[in-house]
């Protein structure tokens, strides 16, 4: 009797005691992470509900309170580029991040051929296992997650990996390329946050306000909240796919069946788990890669991919943060004769973005893609290309030549079509004995390849057999390996269709 009630009274008490729990940090907040320099610092994280937490760096001490759901952030001041530094964040429990940097970081993003690794291409760049240590290049890979049920306080892990040739096979292959181009010409410290997922469309990276303008994919993500309409719609998924194999037996499931019978390629999904979580940081700049997975329907991709560059931007509370994208790389065979093309139509759409949207950059790929593989080797011209646009609008270099040629106008004089090109910085050259890759078509719109020749301010096609010309394209294909015309500082220039009056 007496234990029991002795027992009573040690319960009873620690009934009234406050409800501790040990001080956490995001996860994005490790050792040797690299902080963006020149923008308040947040360090933020969970802990009891009402926990008083201090952070102490530089022989200063900040304090905070955590809210009623535990969530707490602390703003430190903008710091200068420097590296070694040490942070103690203390609640009931003490946790020291060591080697942390302040630097310039930016956030990589789109799908696979964002996402693949040093090590998936080494094979084209074996002397980047020799590499000299770079430790003040960084790497952060998101592990891959989704979450259709509103924005996340963190992400699931990752670990940030300072460059060395035993790390940079993991690094993001675009990703390395481009901070290691930029290592040259900036001295300070390079953090690259790789958030992105393979086969992923352009609508799971888009928050759910965002897909406001497009009703079907914000209903879907509604939906998709429900738990009884996420299993349902798994069941027709497991029951499409066993169909196939029955009429299919032996066989391989198709990409396309087994992608469009997943549930995280839906909408808002990896940006509620894998973007959202890292709001509270700030940026130099996004790099961004991807398309393909939307070329099924291209027609629409500029005003949405023009409205995720707006949501990351009000996210993250910079208006005006820079956003370097790839242009679609070519790949398949390349047409015998001229055609329509998806991933033509994907790529004019991008140009689209580039043209309307300040504070973008293209970097164009249509020269180094490869005819049987969706992710050509060749990621290093891809990283120095963004790198080129990242000078330019995030550091100011203006005299930074990064923006390919472009259609200007277009006019018909007798028989023939006169291109104006703009961005043709110090001129225009062929790769090769003769420039290709234009089409030309009269009203019937039936494309013959065309003649072309170079002209002061562009370039003058025609066709013999075509004495109306009303149309002319440029590297319009899937695969437009053919087209030569380059800038000379070496830049492709950009794919085009335009009607002539």
């Amino acid at each position: 009797m007496k234990f029991i009630t002795s027992l009573s009274l040690i319960l009873g008490i620690l009934a009234f005691q406050p409800a501790y729990a040990l001080v956490s940090l995001a996860k994005v907040i490790a050792d040797h992470m690299v902080i963006q320099r020149g923008e308040p610092v947040n360090l933020w994280g969970h802990a009891a509900p009402k926990e008083d937490i201090s952070v102490f760096f530089k022989g200063a001490t900040y304090r905070a309170q955590a809210d009623k759901q535990g969530n707490w952030l602390v703003t430190l001041p903008a710091q200068a580029a420097s590296t070694g530094h040490t942070i103690k964040v203390v609640g009931v429990n003490t946790i020291t991040l060591s080697d942390i940097a302040f630097g310039d970081v930016f956030l990589a993003g789109g799908q696979s051929n964002m996402a693949y690794t040093l090590e998936q291409v080494i094979s084209r760049f074996p002397d980047e296992k020799h590499q000299k240590s770079y430790p003040d290049i960084r790497h952060f890979k998101v592990q891959r997650n989704y979450n259709f049920n509103g924005e996340q306080r963190d992400i699931k892990h990752g670990k940030w990996l300072q460059a060395s040739a035993s790390t940079i096979g993991q690094f993001s292959a675009v990703s390395w390329f481009f901070a290691k181009e930029l290592a040259q010409y900036r001295d300070v410290p390079i953090g690259i946050i790789s958030s992105n997922v393979g086969a992923s469309p352009v609508e799971s990276w888009m928050s759910l306000s965002a897909l406001s303008l497009f009703p079907n994919a914000q209903t879907l993500a509604q939906q998709l909240q429900n738990s009884e309409f996420k299993e349902q719609l798994l069941a027709q998924y497991k029951a499409k796919r066993q169909a196939w194999r029955k009429a299919n037996p032996n066989k391989k499931l198709p990409y396309s069946i087994n992608r469009a019978t997943q549930l995280d390629f839906k909408p808002t999904g990896f940006y509620n788990a894998m973007i959202a979580p890292l709001q509270p940081m700030r940026f130099k700049g996004v790099i961004w890669y991807q398309g393909e997975s939307n070329t099924n329907k291209p027609n629409d991709y500029a005003k949405r991919f023009s409205t995720l560059i707006a949501s990351w931007r009000q996210l993250f509370e910079q208006p005006n943060l820079p956003f370097m994208f790839v242009q679609l790389a070519n790949f398949r065979l390349p047409d015998e004769q001229p055609k329509d093309s998806n991933w033509a139509i994907l790529r004019d759409q991008q140009t689209q973005v580039f043209k309307t949207i300040p504070h973008t950059a293209m970097a164009l790929a249509i020269d180094v893609g490869e005819r049987h593989d969706i992710h050509p080797k060749d990621k290093e011209t891809v990283g120095k290309r963004l790198a080129l646009g990242a000078r330019y609008l995030a550091y100011g270099e203006k005299d930074v030549s990064f923006v390919s040629p472009m259609l200007l106008s277009a006019e018909v004089n007798n028989n023939q079509v006169l291109i104006h090109l703009e961005h043709i910085g110090k001129g225009l050259k062929v790769q090769g004995n003769e420039l290709k890759g234009f089409a030309i078509a009269g009203q019937d719109k039936q494309f013959r390849w065309a003649k072309a020749s170079l002209t002061t301010s562009g370039v003058k096609v025609w066709h013999n057999d075509i004495s109306q010309p009303k149309f002319v394209r440029y590297a319009w294909a899937d695969n437009p390996e053919q087209a030569n015309l380059f800038s000379a500082d070496g830049l492709p220039a950009t794919p085009f269709e335009v009607a002539l009056p």
